[in-house]
């Protein structure tokens, strides 16, 4: 085959091309069998959309030759992550009907077991999911295990960014990955070239360090050669392959689109005389080896199991209201719980009672005796990670110069040279594929712990936080853990640049099923990050870096964890409570202690889920609330527990709550960085509106 020419292997005929690839004859039934049976689903499932039994939904019809082909060349250990039509990939891996069609019926996907199927989970934002699979792969390779990851999505996938951080990371670190692009030449309605300058999208391996394949999508034959040499060709450890299959969706991007608007109908007919099931029949038919009581058969089969398992379905009863919420956290938060028992009330249900295993546990704040050292914010960090790679072959540490020079701020310096080039990854300057490359790390069993390398970088990778870290465990219905840690410096003070002192962490409050930390001394921030590192929900930890180099306090050496979402109070008071976090807790205590009042110092250091209980408390007693926080105050956590004290503790107040915030405006450039930074001097001023109020 020539440099990107279109390997086919049997023409429309049924007739062969060349030589005669010599596979096992019961493979071809196979085959022949699995298209037919994924066509016969997708017609049903048509059907069932139609009379309102599920709901919108995406067609396959037309590319039955790649999903099938290239699934039959994979073993039963491969691991597949879809994007949201491969379901032919998936019954012809084992997956069970009933359990696809209560994704497409918007139910729970109780029985949506990723280690047992070996498949990710249908996945809607587009080419997100290639970074995941080249990070399940890079953890095979890490393990020596044979494992070979396959990765489906079409050609406007490959507009996106993912798809270039998902090539680009499987190159540098060579994995056993197979990228399968199904190039049906429109992307909903926008055409091929209208998508990419590129004659090829197999060209596009190219730029990656990889090979690039380009076969004749609607020959099956050819698919499973293509995929069967990928495969082989990862497995012998001889790094990813991107393979373009050439092919055809005959209906529109779903059930909601008019393909017709975009598409003639003498285009769709052209393109059905190349149809992969005719095409195999015919090749059959020559060879001698057609039976046509087996297609009649397959459609037979699948009519009564899609018709059994939607029966099914629709037999049982609608999941509880609490189902809901029930899978969003390892540990449901106690206000989330409160949250659906007012639901619940409101409709007149029974009130859900949680156990105490279910519900969010926290710890007591103790921190342990014995040796201590004197350490900055930053050396403890690198102290908790040093130690939860000691004890966890399982902790990756990932991200932009973490290893050689130990990142921008020298927190995870050494930890390259002890633990290896393999643990402490320099990897690619790509923030959406740091991040979704720990997803998939996660997914295969590991801990990674993911360095953004300055707060305001975060942003590329917030569809990855978002859509996938926050939701994995609810997407799954609590059988896919997230163990990651994504850490960042941030907040202002240090007199930086542009998109170098935000305060993000209102974004990541706001997303469902984050974890969101932020400590404010070095013992806090070596507890908070160890247990953060064991955490099974995924954790955003901010890092001050204003605090990192900006004193020193005995920490102890030995490993420890402090408990997430318990607050500490820092300074006692009787007269107003403060609550902030951060890099505003010292500016807090500076101002407490020049107020003249007694000031209680609440430091959140867990903002979601944040501690209710201690700052009810204080407020009872005080009477008077001070919210302080860096960024802009508007929809921010100062905001939040301003709400939930006016919510919860309103008779306990006796003059109106102030925030100190920053301004709702872009962060200024460093030269007038005062101008906007909140000093005790702004935060005496607070303390005494409240007094007064």
């Amino acid at each position: 085959m020539g440099r990107f020419e279109t390997l086919r292997i049997i023409d429309v005929q049924g007739d062969l091309v060349g030589e005669d690839p010599g596979l096992d004859p019961e493979l071809y039934q196979h085959m022949y069998r699995n298209m037919v049976l994924a066509r016969e689903l997708d017609h049903r499932m048509l059907t069932l959309q139609r009379q309102g039994r599920i709901g919108t939904y995406a067609m396959l019809e037309g590319q039955e030759a790649v999903q099938i082909g290239s699934a039959l060349a994979m073993q039963p250990n491969d691991f597949v992550f879809p994007s949201y039509r491969e379901h032919g990939v998936l019954v012809t891996r084992g997956f069970p009907i009933e359990v696809l069609l209560t994704y497409w019926r918007g139910l729970p996907s109780a029985g949506w077991d990723m280690e047992k199927y070996r498949t990710g989970t249908i996945t809607v934002p587009i080419a997100s999911q290639l970074a995941h699979a080249v990070g399940y792969s890079y953890m095979s390779k890490l393990r020596g295990d044979s494992t070979v990851t396959a990765v489906y999505f079409g050609d406007g996938a490959t507009s996106e960014t993912d798809f270039h951080s998902g090539m680009n990371f499987a190159g540098v670190w060579k994995t056993p990955t197979v990228f399968i692009c199904a190039n049906n030449l429109y992307a909903i309605s926008v055409p091929y070239e209208k998508q990419t300058a590129s004659e090829t999208i197999a060209q596009k391996a190219d730029a990656y360090g990889f090979e690039g394949l380009r076969v004749d999508g609607m020959d099956p034959i050819a698919v499973y050669l293509a995929t069967s040499l990928a495969v082989r060709r990862a497995r012998e450890g001889k790094g990813p392959t991107l393979i373009e299959a050439m092919t055809y969706r005959y209906g529109g991007h779903g059930t909601a689109d008019d393909h017709s608007l975009y598409r003639s109908a003498e285009e769709v007919e052209e393109w059905k005389t190349r149809d992969p099931i005719e095409r195999l029949r015919r090749f059959l038919e020559n060879r001698g080896e057609w039976d046509e009581r087996s297609g009649e058969k397959v459609t037979m089969e699948i009519t009564d199991s899609v018709k059994a398992a939607i029966t099914a379905i629709e037999a049982e009863p609608l999941p509880d209201r609490n189902d809901a919420v029930r899978h969003g956290f390892n540990r449901i938060p106690e206000h989330t719980a409160d949250q659906l028992n007012a639901m619940e009330l409101a409709h007149g249900e029974p009130e859900t009672k949680f156990t105490a295993d279910e519900l969010w546990v926290v710890g007591h704040d103790a921190v342990p005796g014995g040796p201590t050292e004197s350490w900055t914010m930053a050396e403890a960090i690198n102290s908790a990670l040093h130690q939860a790679m000691e004890e966890d072959e399982r902790v990756i540490v990932l991200g932009e110069d973490v290893g050689l020079v130990g990142g921008v701020f020298r927190v995870t310096e050494g930890l390259q040279k002890r633990f290896g080039e393999d643990r402490v990854i320099d990897t690619p300057l790509n923030e959406s594929g740091i991040v979704g490359s720990a997803v998939g790390m996660a997914i295969a069993g590991a801990r990674p712990v993911a360095e953004i390398q300055f707060e305001g970088f975060v942003y590329p990778a917030f569809d990855q936080i978002v859509s996938h870290l926050g939701r994995f465990r609810f997407r799954t219905h609590g059988k896919t853990s997230m163990p990651v840690v994504v850490r960042f410096p941030s907040g202002a003070g240090i007199g930086a640049h542009e998109h170098h002192c935000d305060s993000p962490e209102a974004y990541f409050v706001h997303a469902p099923g984050l974890v969101v930390v932020c400590p404010s001394t070095p013992t806090d921030a070596k507890g908070l990050l160890a247990a953060a590192i064991e955490s099974d929900d995924p954790v955003i930890f901010l890092e001050p870096k204003v605090l990192y180099r900006a004193g020193r306090e005995d920490v102890p050496t030995e490993h420890y964890t402090l408990p997430i979402g318990r607050a500490r109070v820092r300074k006692e008071g009787s007269d107003l409570t403060l609550v902030t976090y951060g890099g505003m807790v010292p500016v807090a205590l500076e101002a407490a202690a020049r107020s003249g009042a007694s000031v209680e110092v609440i430091d959140l250091r867990t903002l979601f889920p944040w501690d209710r209980e201690t700052v009810l408390d204080s407020v009872a007693k005080t009477g008077r609330l001070l919210l302080v926080q860096e960024p802009q105050g508007s929809a921010g956590v100062a905001a939040e527990v301003a709400a939930v004290v006016a919510e919860k503790g309103m008779y306990d107040l006796k003059a109106p709550v102030v925030r100190v915030t920053g301004f709702d405006a872009p962060w200024p450039q460093f030269a007038i960085e005062k101008h906007t930074l909140i000093d005790a001097d702004r935060v005496v001023l607070g303390i005494e509106e409240v007094l007064a109020g």
